[in-house]
Parts: C-alpha cells; sequence; structure tokens
C-alpha cells in the first residue's frame, strides 16, 4: 500500500531483500551464505534505479545499495568456493525482480513487454546443462513464490513478462538479436587466450568476452552486466588478466 501511495507505477509486489529472499522458506529457503556470497550476489544483481531503492529501502540504504551496481563483476574464486551456487541465486534474484516490476521493459526504457533475456554460456553443452541450468531450475522448482510464474524448456526458462533465461555455450553460434541484460560467461578460464587459427572469429576467452560485452552495453547501458566466473587454471589465464585489468584501472 505504501509503494502504491508514494509511486503507482512501477511495483505489482514490493520486493525483499537479498537475504530474506535468500533464506526465507517462501522464496529460496537456502542457509544463509557467507558475506563474501552476499557481496558476489549483490553485485551480480542490482538491476534497479537509485530512486527505486530508496523508496523501496530508505535513503541510506537504498544509496548503499544503488552504490553496489556494477557493469561487470569479476569472480576469480577457488574450486569449491561456490561461484556456480552463487550465480544460480543470482539469477533467481534477477529474474524475481524484474517480475516484480509492473512491467520490466517499460522500467527500462523499452517498448511495452518488449522481452528481456539473461544468457549463462559455458563451455560446452554438457557443462551448460549439468552445471548451471540445473542448478538454477532446481532453485527455481522449490521456490513457491515461482509457482507458475514460469514454463521450463530444454535449455531456457521462460517466465511471466517475457523474461528468458537461456543456458548457452559457446560452441553454438553468437546469441544474435536478444535482449541482454546480464551475461553470465562461466568457466571463462577454460577458453584459450590466444587465437592459433588465424581466423579472427576464433573463440578465444577475449573474443567471447567482447562480442558479449557489446552486445549487453548497446541494450542495457546502465544496468547491463557482463560476470566472468572461473577459477585460475594457469599464471596470466583470461580470469587472471580480467582481474588485474580492472584492478589497473581502478588503482
Amino acid at each position: 500500500d505504501l509503494i502504491d501511495i508514494l509511486d503507482g507505477e512501477e511495483f505489482d509486489e514490493r520486493p525483499v531483500d537479498l537475504r530474506a529472499f535468500v533464506q526465507s522458506p517462501d522464496y529460496l529457503g537456502l542457509p544463509p551464505l557467507s558475506e563474501y556470497q552476499y557481496t558476489l550476489i549483490e553485485k551480480s544483481s542490482q538491476i534497479y534505479k537509485e530512486s527505486t531503492l530508496v523508496k523501496l529501502f530508505g535513503e541510506d540504504e537504498g544509496v548503499r545499495m544503488f552504490k553496489q551496481t556494477a557493469n561487470e563483476v569479476v569472480a576469480q574464486l577457488g574450486k569449491g568456493s561456490g561461484k556456480d551456487y552463487c550465480s544460480t541465486i543470482s539469477v533467481a534474484y534477477i529474474v524475481y525482480l524484474l517480475l516484480c516490476l509492473k512491467d520490466p521493459a517499460t522500467y527500462y526504457g523499452k517498448p511495452p513487454g518488449d522481452s528481456i533475456d539473461i544468457i549463462n554460456i559455458a563451455i560446452n553443452s554438457q557443462q551448460a546443462n549439468n552445471v548451471f541450468f540445473k542448478g538454477f531450475k532446481t532453485r527455481i522448482d522449490k521456490s513457491p513464490w515461482f509457482t507458475g510464474k514460469y514454463e521450463a524448456k530444454a535449455s531456457e526458462m521462460k517466465f511471466d513478462k517475457a523474461i528468458t533465461v537461456h543456458s548457452g555455450h559457446s560452441e553454438r553460434e553468437a546469441w544474435e538479436g536478444y535482449n541482454v541484460i546480464v551475461i553470465i560467461l562461466d568457466e571463462i578460464s577454460g577458453f584459450a587466450t590466444e587465437n592459433t587459427t588465424g581466423h579472427e572469429q576464433a573463440k578465444t576467452g577475449g573474443a567471447i568476452y567482447d562480442m558479449y560485452r557489446a552486445s549487453v552495453d548497446s541494450r542495457f547501458p546502465d544496468f547491463g552486466k557482463v560476470i566472468l566466473l572461473s577459477f585460475p587454471r594457469y599464471k596470466n589465464d583470461y580470469i587472471q588478466q580480467r582481474y588485474n585489468d580492472v584492478v589497473a584501472e581502478k588503482e
């Protein structure tokens, strides 16, 4: 009711914060995460305007949350750190935040009812189906809140309000023509760092990153995200290169 008084335009339902979404049995009903994991998910899933966050959570918390908005997340984490687990929670929370809006497309200045896509890109089809998509589908299937709001297919989940989560892999052609708000490059260090084929479109880590970075930036320049997930496979592999580049930029 309070949200409707403040602004009747944006919400069908007032969204809960990340911790409530993760732990409440009404949503994901998962055990508490570590602070590092909450930070990773918060950075990966902040897609609301500052004015919206202030309305929802108050001035101080809204401004703090808006500062978490990132266009790129580089998660260089060791094996067993839960990065895939965190990525499935991040995507579930992004879908939840979008579904709470009356019309997600209009909120971002797109035509009403326009599609919004989230794509996880794995190294191959086996990894695409067995790691991210399996975990993500489990999160959604077990959540009471999502009941009746989606349809699961072989490699995608279609949600209400034209929101689709795709499980893709680098072996298929580029995902052209999609309205991509978030791309997850899963185990990006498994891709080659150098082009040894002589073909200018060879699928190196850098080429894949550049292609999807441009795709996200052209559609959602303010809130679109490229998320790189990987454990480092060797010194100065692609995730280490990207991590070091970003640290150098920051410094």
